[in-house]
């Protein structure tokens, strides 16, 4: 009776212990451990004031991150640290069969952060949440920028700046709150138009102006943000068109030591920069020598006649000077000039011992020399002077004996360097070195015979308002020219008949002419910052021929194309300010834009017509955020967001819709079909995104004009990852040269059958299968035969695909019956749960043997225990 009862009751769990083996099919959905909670607000920094934004999401996830969505509907609680700055509902519920849950954030007057939570199953998932701009702060690495057009002001002048903060990767802070900038200066020189800038909240750049007084110097401007220890600096050169100082000229270089000589003095005027000038006010001037005898007292009595001057409005003085120079061969006799307030000047020249007649038979080659300024102001008048000459050529050269200054005997000029060697004679000259010949007759620029001519190559530089004459028994003439408003270069030119010809290219300066138009960035000097709207903030600046600031002395207009803006510089001033817009050319971020400059109106000077090369640089960005990055490929409604901001990532609300263009780089994962339009006083929007059911990456993609487009990575996955290989039944060993059929089922890792699989069995040359794919039944099953050609035993692999799901392959082992032969227990690689019953079944026989064994036992003790009695 006890053994009956004992036998039950290990039967009795042994069949309790079958029914919890593995089965194919089956997994209990409604245990969420495998599972997780994922929430995402996108975007996850919004512009401050009290709204309502739609920006939360629910998520819940596999052990593989992909969303699922499930049977039931469950409940996620929901939770803000601090509800002052952010709230959200006490709780959402996840509808069943839906991938996502969507909830709002309402956000209040105080900006900040707060930490927003969702709870479910005792998982929790947390996310940081920002609200407007609440920065008290610069961040550590700022530059702090001063912006100037040019380095170079005239006196009475005034210049545009800026001041900007700039980050280390080159792009313009915007500003988070307003920012002061103090100025530093040396008022001595110049001053700025404020002594504190502010860049306003939300802005990029503040600007003012520097104007100078009458003094020349450098001088400096400094800018300091006290916030962060920021200071920089620039020079800033001041110079003036007022005369300075004096500058001498005597022509001509070599005269003959005779009676009756005379020289060409011309002094003039040079301002600060060392551009000639003229002057305001009467200059009285003084001449000296070096030698007194032979011209000093000619310059003093010269000086008490004429009282030499250089009058108001006038740039230099001219004086022929009559000298007596008879047997005084000098080298170097140095005539100098002073004033006072101007300081000294001097000049030399030499005389020559032996006078030759322009007709000499002992003549070489003749030419002539033009002697002259190289530079001249506008509207004033120099002189030029033509000598005419004879070439030296040593290999002529006698053998007489030469003097130096100090009366000792030297050889030959071919034969030292020594610069003091008196020109006696034209061989004490080196080689191809000029020596002046005497006319033996008048030589005129009219007349029946026209012995002289000097021209000019641009009568509107320079015209020749006198030629002069080359008087008998001299080697020069003087000619007075005059110079025109403008600046340039033109040659003056001198031909004396029978003799040849020369010019000299003279320059003709107005220093505070206006030579160019500068467009000029308030941030940067090569950049140009834009708006969302295309527009953008520039200087046009007018300057002359140093690079400084020109003040206008007439109103003047400017085109800018391609642009078509129209700027307008003021009478008196030298700058205009305005904001144009980039209609006509893309404004993508290191796009290079051309900007010209076209004067416009009756009287333009379109050689001012210029063109500067500027770098985009738009001020804000779009942003686009994923709720979810890795998309189940069988959900629907996905979402993406996206949103303005600027150059720093705050949120930039818009103050008129803004149309954003998305698409998706590969259309066979997924698809974009609409576009998304920022409503006004928005930063954001979403958007739909359709999974093709195909597995893969793409980028999706936002662009809009006059911003900085966006691009993010977005992945499809299959919540049923993996396909799973289930066989099993197999016999202990199969027949040779027989078909054996085989099934098989195909599920995911969520034990859901798979229909439509297709199988593919790969034999070696031992066995044939039949047929070599297939697809599996609605059950997820799949049937085919294998027929052993030989022992003792055969291999087939076995791989399962289907579309949306990671393959899965699995090698199958089985024993053959073949004659002569004969395979292991072990060999034959049964499922575990048959060996889970075999062993089971051993153990119960050795269980019952036991007990057979023991009752026995028990029978046998007690016959003999009678057998006793």
């Amino acid at each position: 009776m006890k053994l009956k009862k004992f036998t039950l009751v290990f039967l009795f769990f042994m069949i309790i212990a079958v029914a919890y083996m593995p089965t194919v099919n089956g997994q209990n959905l409604t245990n969420f451990s495998n599972l997780s909670i994922k929430l995402a607000l996108s975007p996850p920094h919004v512009e401050g004031g009290q709204a309502t934004h739609p920006i939360g999401y629910v998520y819940i996830l596999n052990s593989n991150g992909v969303p699922i969505t499930l049977s039931d509907d469950i409940r996620i609680i929901l939770d803000s640290e601090n509800p002052d700055i952010a709230t959200v509902p006490n709780s959402v519920v996840l509808p069943a069969n839906t991938p996502f849950v969507n909830f709002d954030v309402n956000t209040g007057a105080i900006s900040g952060e707060t930490t927003i939570s969702a709870s479910f199953d005792g998982k929790t998932s947390f996310q940081k949440f920002r609200v407007g701009v609440n920065e008290s702060y610069l961040p550590d690495d700022v530059i702090l920028k001063l912006n100037l057009p040019t380095n170079d002001m005239h006196v009475n002048s005034i210049m545009p700046f800026s001041v900007y903060l700039k980050t280390p990767d080159g792009h313009v802070l915007r500003a988070p709150h307003d920012i002061k900038i103090n100025l530093d200066y040396e008022d001595s020189l110049a001053s700025p138009n404020k002594d504190t800038l502010t860049i306003k909240n939300g802005e990029y750049y503040s600007w003012g102006t520097i104007e100078t007084n009458q003094k020349v110097g450098n001088t400096f401007l400094r800018a300091i943000q006290a916030e962060n220890d920021l200071d920089t600096a620039e020079s800033i050169r001041i110079s003036s068109t007022l005369p300075s100082s004096l500058s001498i000229s005597v022509f001509p270089k070599y005269i003959t030591a005779e009676v009756d000589r005379t020289v060409d003095i011309f002094v003039s005027l040079l301002d600060s920069e060392g551009n000639p000038t003229v002057t305001p006010k009467d200059i009285p001037l003084k001449f000296f020598s070096n030698n007194q005898n032979y011209v000093g007292d000619d310059l003093d009595e010269s000086t008490k006649e004429n009282k030499p001057v250089i009058k108001k409005g006038e740039f230099g003085y001219h004086l022929h000077q009559e000298l007596d120079l008879l047997d005084f061969v000098s080298n170097d006799i140095m005539i100098g000039v002073s004033a006072e307030g101007y300081g000294v000047d001097t000049d030399t020249f030499s005389t020559v011992g032996e006078s030759f007649s322009v007709d000499n038979e002992k003549l070489g080659e003749k030419q002539v020399k033009v002697f002259g300024l190289d530079r001249i102001p506008s509207d004033a008048t120099s002189i030029i002077v033509y000598q005419m000459n004879t070439i030296e050529e040593d290999d002529d050269d006698s053998d007489e004996v030469t003097l130096d200054e100090n009366g000792n005997d030297v050889e030959t000029n071919s034969d030292t360097d020594s610069d003091d060697i008196l020109i006696q004679s034209i061989d004490d000259l080196d080689d191809d070195e000029l020596y002046p010949i005497q006319a033996n007759s008048n030589y005129y620029p009219d007349g029946h015979i026209q012995l002289l001519e000097v021209v000019s190559g641009n009568n509107e530089l320079i015209q020749i308002q006198d030629e002069g004459k080359i008087k008998s028994s001299y080697s020069y003439g003087t000619a007075k020219i005059s110079s025109g408003k403008h600046s340039g270069q033109s040659l003056v030119s001198a031909t004396i008949k029978g003799i040849g010809s020369d010019s000299l290219l003279t320059e003709v300066v107005n220093s505070l002419e206006q030579q160019k138009m500068l467009v000029f960035s308030p941030t940067g000097e090569d950049t140009i910052l834009f708006d969302r709207d295309g527009y953008f903030d520039v200087f046009l600046v007018s300057l002359d021929s140093d690079d400084r600031p020109k003040m206008m002395e007439q109103n003047s207009k400017y085109l800018i194309t391609p642009t078509n803006g129209l700027l307008k510089i003021e009478k008196g001033n030298s700058f205009a300010f305005g904001t144009l817009r980039s209609d006509s050319f893309d404004i993508d971020e290191g796009v290079e834009v051309d900007l010209t400059v076209v004067p416009i109106g009756e009287s333009a000077d379109l050689d001012l017509e210029s063109t500067k090369t500027f770098v985009a640089q738009p001020s804000s960005k779009l942003v686009l955020t994923m709720p979810m990055k890795n998309l189940n490929v069988r959900n629907d409604g996905h979402v993406g967001i996206v949103q303005l901001v600027d150059l720093q990532g705050k949120p930039m609300p818009v103050s008129k819709p803004i149309n954003t263009k998305i698409s998706s780089s590969d259309e066979n994962v997924v698809l974009t079909f609409n576009d998304a339009t920022i409503p006004t006083g928005k930063s954001y929007n979403t958007f739909e995104i359709t999974t093709t059911g195909e597995l893969g990456k793409s980028t999706v993609l936002a662009s809009a004009k006059g911003v900085i487009g966006a691009g993010t990575g977005i992945e499809t996955s299959t919540s049923l990852t993996k396909l799973k290989i289930y066989t099993g039944g197999f016999a202990e060993k199969i027949p040779v040269n027989k078909p054996y059929e085989v099934k098989l089922y195909i599920d995911d890792e969520n034990a859901e059958t798979i229909e439509g699989a297709l199988v593919k069995i790969i034999a070696n040359e031992s066995a044939v299968v039949t047929p070599e794919e297939v697809k599996t039944a609605p059950d997820g099953s799949a049937i085919f035969n294998i027929k052993p050609l030989e022992g003792p035993k055969i291999s087939f692999d076995i791989l399962a695909t289907a579309e949306g799901y990671v393959d899965d392959k699995e090698t199958i082992t089985l024993p053959v019956d073949s004659p002569d032969e004969s395979i292991s227990f072990a060999e034959l690689e049964f499922p575990e749960w048959v060996v889970y019953i075999a062993i089971s079944a051993l153990i119960m026989v050795a269980v019952l043997v036991v007990l057979f064994l023991r009752k026995s036992r028990e029978n046998w003790e007690e016959d003999w225990e009678e057998e006793e009695i």
